[in-house]
């Protein structure tokens, strides 16, 4: 499940399986449903060419995606695990999934750009609806997507209705894309669930060995046709789709714990398998390996224990993220979120130029809501060149074709020779025995045309030429 906020900015309340048996079946459903769909057979996708690796060919291209002059742009798409859905949360703006720690990653590399179009409740053939109506850039409605009716929760159908009316901006998105991250096939088996639930666990294993292979065909057919919708509409984008985790922790049944990790070391191999032959039809699939993380750790890194949910909780959803990183970058960088206050005095943020921590004795400073550093700081962090005239107290920095002028206390700077309005104006800092001239930091990297993204989460700044 996902969530999506109210108009006011809460959020709606998720009717989640209270029941720890429904959580682990359903949950196990959906790791044994990844692991058959990615069946070459089955889907007719070509065997495996021996010696196959197109990795480092799209690492490459990813990388050289995010040279200082490129915006690395990045689109999530899949189900309520892509939108960072956890249980009891009531504020949009505390959500904070693998969705967003990846952009912050992307962040650190150069320019990049972060899409959300995931959908909670989302199954395969909704997805296959989606990306069809993204291809005919045409709005969808809910209806037109798959069938919400299933849950009663108002909010998933405000969450369906959102981004099917955002199939045309999807479109453009899927285009520009340089990577493309994916979780879908959870939801696909929920009804098949609820009917298993309402029989004796051993009848219902059962029932599952012999309906299984068929169910499973077509969800094979279905995921093998949405990869290459996607690939069809973001033809420059690597495809990053997880495998499955088992949010069934050992404790509730142990030899039906090992059964199922045994299940999805076999997704593991059979996902590798579907990689390397959409590989050989120029299909650019990565297999993003999550379920060892969550092997013995699914109390730690779920909310199984706690709210009988399967979700990942923030340290799984940082694993995860952790996961998709290593995928794209061959590395992870963590991010330490900045405290915001210090005895009741709001600070300024943490600030990343260019993918380096700033490093300067000169504190930065927090000024109506501005963050400021001390002239020399934001030359040198830029590149840019600066000069100081002392009698009119005014600073120019340029850069390329770019020019910033700006004065103390002048509530204005201009940039090109094109006047701009500031917030809060530059001024003199005392800093031990000196005078030091503060600067907006923020304005002036913006005029010298550098991207500049907070993240309020970790009180950060990303300023990237």
């Amino acid at each position: 499940m996902n969530v999506r906020q109210r108009p006011n900015g809460g959020m709606y309340p998720l009717r989640m399986p209270t029941a720890l048996s429904l959580a682990v079946i359903a949950g196990a459903l959906a790791v044994i449903a990844g692991a058959l769909a990615a069946s070459p057979v089955s889907a007719g996708v070509p065997a495996p060419t021996a010696g196959t690796n197109s990795e480092s060919v799209r690492l490459a291209a990813a990388q050289a995606a995010t040279s200082v002059s490129d915006t690395y742009r990045l689109v999530v798409l899949g189900d309520s695990v892509s939108v960072g859905y956890e249980p009891n949360v009531t504020n949009w703006n505390d959500i904070y999934g693998y969705g967003d720690r990846l952009y912050e990653q992307a962040l650190l590399h150069g320019r990049s750009e972060m899409s959300n179009y995931a959908i909670a409740g989302l199954t395969t053939e909704g997805l296959i609806n989606l990306l069809q109506g993204a291809k005919d850039k045409k709005k969808l409605t809910i209806s037109q997507i798959q069938d919400f009716s299933q849950y009663p929760d108002e909010r998933v159908a405000q969450l369906a209705s959102d981004v099917g009316s955002r199939t045309p901006e999807l479109n453009e998105s899927l285009k520009q894309a340089d990577a493309v991250a994916l979780t879908i096939g959870g939801n696909d088996f929920l009804d098949y669930v609820k009917n298993l639930l309402e029989e004796d666990p051993k009848d219902a294993i059962a029932q599952l060995d012999a309906e299984i292979d068929g169910l499973l065909n077509n969800y094979t057919i279905q995921a093998k046709q949405a990869v290459e919708l996607l690939h069809e509409l973001a033809p420059n984008a690597v495809i990053k789709l997880t495998d499955q985790y088992l949010p069934m922790p050992v404790q509730y049944d142990a030899d039906l714990y090992a059964d199922l990790i045994g299940v999805t070391d076999k997704l593991a191999g059979l996902l590798d398998q579907l990689e390397q032959g959409l590989d050989a039809q120029d299909v650019p699939l990565d297999i993003v390996h999550i379920r060892s993380l969550f092997a013995g750790k699914e109390m730690s890194l779920t909310h199984i224990y706690y709210d009988k949910d399967v979700h990942p909780n923030q340290t799984g959803y940082a694993a995860i993220a952790r996961q998709f990183s290593d995928s794209l970058w061959h590395s992870y960088t963590s991010i330490p979120a900045a405290d915001k206050t210090k005895n009741g005095t709001a600070l300024a943020p943490a600030i990343y130029i260019n993918g380096k921590s700033l490093s300067t004795p000169n504190q930065p400073m927090l000024k109506n809501s501005t963050t400021f550093l001390a002239l020399r700081d934001v030359a040198d962090a830029t590149g840019a060149l600066v000069q100081w005239d002392s009698k009119t107290q005014t600073a120019t920095f340029t850069k390329g074709a770019n020019k910033v002028v700006i004065a103390i206390g002048s509530k204005t700077m201009t940039v090109n020779g094109i006047q701009k309005e500031l917030t809060t104006a530059a001024y003199l800092q005392k800093v031990g025995s000196e005078q030091k001239t503060y600067v907006p930091l923020a304005a002036i990297a913006t005029g010298l045309q550098y991207q500049v993204v907070y993240r309020s989460k970790l009180n950060t700044a990303f300023i990237n030429s």
